[in-house]
Protein backbone atom coordinates (compact mmCIF):
# COMPACT_ATOMS: atom_id res chain seq x y z
CA UNK A 1 0.00 0.00 0.00
CA UNK A 2 1.24 3.17 -1.37
CA UNK A 3 1.34 5.67 1.56
CA UNK A 4 2.23 9.30 2.15
CA UNK A 5 5.82 9.63 3.95
CA UNK A 6 4.79 12.37 6.56
CA UNK A 7 1.90 10.17 7.47
CA UNK A 8 3.53 7.44 8.34
CA UNK A 9 6.18 8.61 9.67
CA UNK A 10 3.51 10.58 12.30
CA UNK A 11 1.59 7.49 12.85
CA UNK A 12 4.44 5.26 13.75
CA UNK A 13 5.85 7.93 16.11
CA UNK A 14 2.08 7.99 17.62
CA UNK A 15 2.17 4.54 18.25
CA UNK A 16 5.99 4.43 19.61
CA UNK A 17 5.06 6.99 21.67
CA UNK A 18 2.15 4.89 23.14
CA UNK A 19 4.11 1.87 23.74
CA UNK A 20 6.59 3.55 25.42
CA UNK A 21 4.39 5.58 28.14
CA UNK A 22 2.60 2.10 28.87
CA UNK A 23 6.09 0.38 29.20
CA UNK A 24 6.95 3.25 31.79
CA UNK A 25 4.25 3.42 33.81
CA UNK A 26 4.24 -0.52 33.76
CA UNK A 27 8.00 0.10 35.06
CA UNK A 28 6.66 3.02 37.67
CA UNK A 29 4.01 0.47 38.86
CA UNK A 30 5.98 -3.00 38.96
CA UNK A 31 8.58 -0.95 40.79
CA UNK A 32 6.19 0.69 43.25
CA UNK A 33 8.20 4.14 42.47
CA UNK A 34 5.11 6.32 43.94
CA UNK A 35 4.24 4.20 46.81
CA UNK A 36 0.56 3.88 45.83
CA UNK A 37 -1.72 0.92 47.30
CA UNK A 38 -3.12 -1.80 45.31
CA UNK A 39 -6.43 -0.25 44.30
CA UNK A 40 -4.48 3.00 42.99
CA UNK A 41 -2.04 1.05 40.89
CA UNK A 42 -5.19 -1.28 39.20
CA UNK A 43 -6.60 2.56 38.32
CA UNK A 44 -3.08 3.74 36.69
CA UNK A 45 -2.76 0.92 34.92
CA UNK A 46 -6.34 0.50 33.49
CA UNK A 47 -6.20 3.85 32.43
CA UNK A 48 -2.81 3.44 31.18
CA UNK A 49 -3.91 0.97 29.45
CA UNK A 50 -7.04 1.97 27.63
CA UNK A 51 -5.57 5.70 26.86
CA UNK A 52 -2.45 3.73 24.97
CA UNK A 53 -4.63 1.47 22.88
CA UNK A 54 -7.23 4.93 21.80
CA UNK A 55 -3.81 6.38 21.27
CA UNK A 56 -2.99 3.29 18.54
CA UNK A 57 -6.26 3.48 17.07
CA UNK A 58 -6.29 7.14 16.44
CA UNK A 59 -2.95 6.37 14.88
CA UNK A 60 -3.92 3.76 12.60
CA UNK A 61 -7.30 4.85 11.70
CA UNK A 62 -5.34 8.94 10.89
CA UNK A 63 -3.11 6.27 8.71
CA UNK A 64 -5.69 4.89 6.78
CA UNK A 65 -7.99 7.78 6.12
CA UNK A 66 -5.45 10.02 5.48
CA UNK A 67 -2.26 7.89 4.12
CA UNK A 68 -3.50 8.16 0.26
CA UNK A 69 -5.87 10.87 -0.51
CA UNK A 70 -4.93 11.28 -4.08
CA UNK A 71 -6.92 7.61 -4.65
CA UNK A 72 -10.44 8.75 -4.19
CA UNK A 73 -10.45 12.23 -5.94
CA UNK A 74 -12.80 12.71 -9.09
Amino acid sequence: MAMRPAVRNKSIMLIVFSVVQWLFMRYILANNLFSLDTNERILYFCVSSIAGAFVIFVAIIYMVLKGNPDKYKN
